[in-house]
């Protein structure tokens, strides 16, 4: 009786993420949704299917909390989404339950590229593995030689490794 239990409870706790996931989303898939609110630079809240979600911004990385820039990053992403309608390209779901998707803004225009453009955001080493990425590091690139956002720091350091150095 009690190996049987044991098997219920762990096919339901295998099961539970697929049920209760905000979707049935999956990656390729692409969402209309209305920016509710931004989180930090990298991290958004919208509106989908009738739910309130957290979005990671795939691909890069903007400057974490307590870091220089931070607040400029978060200024930048709410100057440019909060309260419009925004479309999700579905990449994946994180460890925290966030969608992860690159975001096309309602000109046409992508966030997650505009935050490497305007210096406000690293292209993520360990997960822009795409052939977009290569374009990625180019802006990366242009806003470092160029000096702007948190290129102006003469040593700026990534999260990953801030998070690593400030546990």
């Amino acid at each position: 009786m009690y190996v049987h239990n044991v098997r219920i409870v762990l096919f339901v706790l295998a099961i539970a993420p697929l049920i209760f996931l905000p979707c049935s989303t999956v990656a390729g898939q692409k969402h209309s949704v209305k920016v509710d609110r931004v989180i930090d630079g990298d991290t958004i809240r919208v509106i989908f299917k009738s739910k309130s979600i957290k979005v990671r911004l795939w691909g890069i990385d903007t400057p974490e909390y307590y870091q220089a820039y931070s607040k400029a990053a978060k200024k930048f992403t709410t100057r440019l989404v909060k309260n419009t309608s925004v479309q999700l390209e579905v990449k994946d779901w994180d460890d925290y339950g966030r969608m992860v998707a690159s975001v096309i803004m309602a000109d046409g225009r992508s966030l997650n590229e505009e935050l490497l453009k305007s210096g406000f955001a690293w292209v993520h080493v360990y997960y822009c593995k795409e052939v977009i990425c290569k374009k990625w590091y180019e802006y990366e690139k242009m806003a470092r030689k160029n000096r702007i956002g948190l290129w102006r720091d003469p040593a700026p350091v990534p999260p990953w490794v801030w998070k690593r150095n400030n546990k």
